[in-house]
């Protein structure tokens, strides 16, 4: 290898005897400033099921270094094979996804500049760079001091260069179909609309707009969008003949408006306010991107006959700011693309294992602990660490309640609705560690009654089990008086938020997802509960809790939603739809429908048993998922790769029209549309719309949460909001006209709507396409993965930058040289490098 890291590699299985006891070897002070650490993944090989990586630990100090007194922990969201560590170290899992390594023998020493090499082995799978070692810390164990590990590297690249040629191709191929189809006008796609762009009207300064009084701030909102994005100036006017009308009429769908724009002006129609608001959203997309600029004083629109409105109610997004926290200011950036693209429910999951993210009045401990990880976590004043939060707590990892407060405000305006998820009884290891330092501390000032008023586990629980987080201790008691006294309380402080900020809570969240087999069923209060109630099989605890805490939420005039788990139960062999609560107006996320998995239908079937269901597609809409099998590419994979053509490619009741694998890419065999269950009738009455999700564990940063929601946002904004295509009727899929409808939708997106988002709010991080590469008739052509984007690259192997060629046509093809290719956005953002 040329790289100087491992110039004086020392490889683990032969070269540990080299290390011995050596006196005036460093001791351990410091030793974040003086390791270097490096996950590297074997390249061409086949990563999908239990591989074998290595951490290198090289020391970067002229001095000998010991390996004793300290050890190296990491967040690592796959399990690992402890027996597959080299003897002479200690790999322990501590918990969630927290992992120590310890050197057991005192007696190593690592020489200046050298390095040991630790292998393990992953249970399961490794998809890219995103699955390795994160939040690398030191912890000086006869100290109990620890600090951040300050030199640490990803291997981001697997492919040999024969995969990537491959790779790279295939890319290309798939582009190209982009280029095929009508570039579609408005996004979301509307119900009835006409557009002609040989005729425009010229909307100049000062533009006059009337409007409704109902509309004023509708009217406001579009008078801001000019002087913020374009040179047109604006002022309102009781002038009913002005260039811009914003009318009240009577007659039309709570979310509906009619736009017409022609010789005499535009005019925006609509019964309500939000109707208004989204027929300017539209005027707003009919807009090119080229004439959103501060140099424009005349906006030239194209003539339109508009009548909209959307196909679904429901329409959402959910944001988990629990697992890593994204302040009040990111929130807010998010609502605002929201309300361009009519998506109307906020989803908020601010609580989970790992964080609670939202401050609650008279439960102080909920954020002074429940919001902070360190690796002093054993003290019970904190969380441990969990991905890639680090050794080191950081300051004010949560909502204050008036932030809370200026957040529903701030929807409300946008015609938003936030729901607000408070995550039981399982993923709540937060909450519970929160009101078990609350114990503690009661309980040592001799209240035992304060001490126990919200405790939420039974201290003599010894039941065995594991989440699907890798989490001992993360589920709720509901044998516990104090557990629905707690739920009570965070409603009642939540409830009371709302009514300050004026937006009434109508519907609060209570999870529901993901508690592990094999809880409670150790639990002595759980034991006396049952037989209390009769309840003969600890999974009939389930069905109780839900209703018991459905109750709570009726009895303060709410509806309760959760995930699927709520409306169903477990026989003993699996999870199955649960009938006796369908009519409990309970209403439902579904997001299980992994392709093979056998709960493909799992949405239809709790829809057509009389739950309101929102489908929350994994498969097609979770927005942590990785693009592609590119290793440089980050995100989950648990469900498959999610593009945007996975996204756009939802059919909402008529799901099964499109796959054709399932998850392990196996063909899935051809009746299988046939045995699963479809929507009936009822079912339709209770299928309220789509939902996209964003869970955050990979997430630490915003501008990483921006890149994964968008552009995969905005396909879901279409699929929630224009009429059923022609593509999702029937029985057979038609491929041409999904994709003419595809890359139609490509192009508005890729040509236009992204180039607005690097205008709004100072321009939003969205996923920077990716090149596809071909070699033809000797020569190199390129594309991306959406249009109207610029490649750079070089023929040296340097990292291409704006200052590079650019592409424009097919290259000379030397084979002797290395091509590298990139876009680059207008703001600077940096897409993935094609190497070929």
């Amino acid at each position: 290898m040329n790289d100087p890291f491992y110039k004086k590699s020392i490889w683990l299985s032969t070269a540990l005897g080299l290390l011995s006891i050596n006196l005036f070897a460093q001791s351990p002070a410091n030793i974040e400033n003086k390791i270097a650490v490096k996950w590297e993944v074997p390249t061409g090989k086949n990563l999908r099921k239990n591989p074998t990586t290595k951490l290198v630990i090289k020391n970067t100090n002229n001095q000998k270094l010991a390996l004793k007194d300290w050890s190296l922990w990491f967040n690592f969201i796959r399990g690992i094979d402890a027996n597959s560590i080299d003897p002479r170290f200690k790999l322990s899992h501590r918990n969630g996804d927290l992992f120590q390594l310890e050197f057991v023998k005192n007696n190593l020493v690592l020489q200046p500049k050298d390095t040991i090499e630790i292998n393990f082995t992953t249970k399961g799978g490794l998809i890219n760079y995103t699955d390795g070692p994160i939040g690398l810390y030191v912890s000086y164990d006869d100290k109990g001091t620890y600090a951040n590990i300050k030199n640490y590297e990803a291997q981001k690249n697997t492919f040999t260069p024969e995969e990537r040629k491959t790779y790279l191709e295939q890319k290309y191929t798939n582009n190209e179909l982009l280029s095929k189809g009508v570039q579609q006008d408005i996004l979301p796609q509307p119900t009835q609309s006409q557009v002609d762009k040989n005729a425009t009207f010229k909307l100049s300064n000062t533009a006059l707009i009337f409007c409704d009084a109902d509309f004023k701030r509708e009217a406001t909102f579009f008078a801001q969008f000019l002087k913020d994005q374009t040179g047109v100036q604006s002022q309102e006017t009781q002038d009913k003949d002005a260039q811009v009308k914003i009318i009240k009429t009577s007659g039309l769908a709570d979310e509906a408006y009619e736009l017409t724009i022609d010789s005499k002006g535009i005019t925006v129609k609509a019964s309500t306010a939000t109707g208004a608001f989204y027929g300017i959203q539209s005027l707003k997309s009919l807009l090119p991107a080229t004439n959103w600029s501060k140099s424009n004083k005349t906006l030239n629109f194209p003539f339109a006959q508009v009548k909209d409105q959307p196909r679904y109610p429901y329409r959402g997004l959910m944001l988990d700011v629990a697992r890593n926290f994204h302040s009040k200011a990111e929130v807010l950036r998010l609502l605002d693309v929201m309300a361009q693209y009519k998506l109307n429910k906020f989803h908020f999951h601010f609580i989970d294992d790992e964080g609670w993210r939202l401050e609650i009045p008279g439960l102080p401990e909920l954020t002074e602990i429940g919001s902070v990880r360190s690796a002093n976590f054993k003290n019970g004043n904190s969380l441990q660490p969990a991905y890639g939060s680090g050794a080191v707590p950081k300051e004010k990892q949560f909502l204050s309640a008036q932030d809370y407060i200026e957040i529903l405000q701030y929807a409300q305006a946008r015609h938003i609705e936030v729901i607000p998820e408070i995550e039981t009884p399982g993923h709540a290891r937060a909450a519970i560690k929160s009101m078990e330092a609350r114990y503690h501390k009661f309980k040592q000032a001799g209240d035992l009654k304060a001490a126990e008023e919200y405790l939420l586990h039974d201290p003599n629980d010894v039941s065995v089990y594991n989440s699907a987080q890798n989490w001992n201790d993360n589920v709720l008691n509901p044998a516990l008086p104090s557990t629905y006294h707690f739920i009570s309380k965070v409603i009642d402080e939540v409830k009371a938020m709302h009514e300050k900020a004026g937006v009434p809570l109508t519907m609060i969240d209570l999870g529901g997802d993901e508690t592990p087999a094999g809880v409670w069923e150790k639990s002595p209060k759980i034991a006396a509960f049952m037989k209390e109630q009769s309840i003969t099989s600890v999974h009939d605890v389930w069905p109780y809790y839900i209703n018991e805490i459905n109750e709570i939420c009726q009895s303060k005039g709410l509806i309760m939603s959760g995930w699927e788990e709520m409306g169903m139960k477990n026989s003993g062999k699996r999870m199955d739809v649960n009938p006796d609560l369908g009519d409990h107006k309970i209403q439902l996320n579904v997001w299980n429908n992994l392709i093979g998995g056998g709960q493909e239908d799992l949405a239809y079937r709790l829809a057509n048993a009389g739950y309101k269901v929102v489908f929350t597609s994994a498969y097609n809409n979770y927005l942590d998922m990785t693009w592609d099998h590119n290793f440089a590419e980050p995100g989950h994979s648990w469900v498959g790769l999610v593009d945007i053509n996975k996204a756009y490619s939802f059919a909402p009741e008529n799901y099964f029209i499109n796959l054709f694998k399932d998850n392990s890419g196996k063909d899935l065999p051809k009746d299988f549309a046939q045995t699963k269950v479809h929507l009936t009738e009822k079912g339709k009455s209770n299928f309220l719309g789509v939902k996209g999700g964003l869970w955050s564990e990979k997430i630490s940063n915003d501008t990483r949460l921006e890149e994964m929601i968008f552009p995969r946002l905005l396909a879901i904004a279409d699929r929630g909001w224009a009429p059923e295509q022609a593509w999702e009727n029937g029985a057979s899929f038609d491929v041409q006209t999904y994709q003419n409808s595809y890359a139609g939708f490509m192009q508005k997106l890729g040509n236009d709507e992204l180039k607005k988002l690097d205008k709004v709010n100072k321009g939003y991080h969205y996923r920077v396409p990716a090149v596809g590469v071909k070699l033809e008739n000797g020569k190199l052509f390129a594309n991306t993965d959406y249009p109207g984007f610029k490649i750079y690259y070089t023929e040296n192997n340097t990292e291409p930058t704006l200052k590079s060629k650019e592409f424009k046509a097919g290259i000379p093809f030397n084979n002797k040289s290395t091509y590298k290719f990139r876009v680059i956005t207008e703001n600077g953002d940096l897409g993935i490098v094609s190497t070929y």
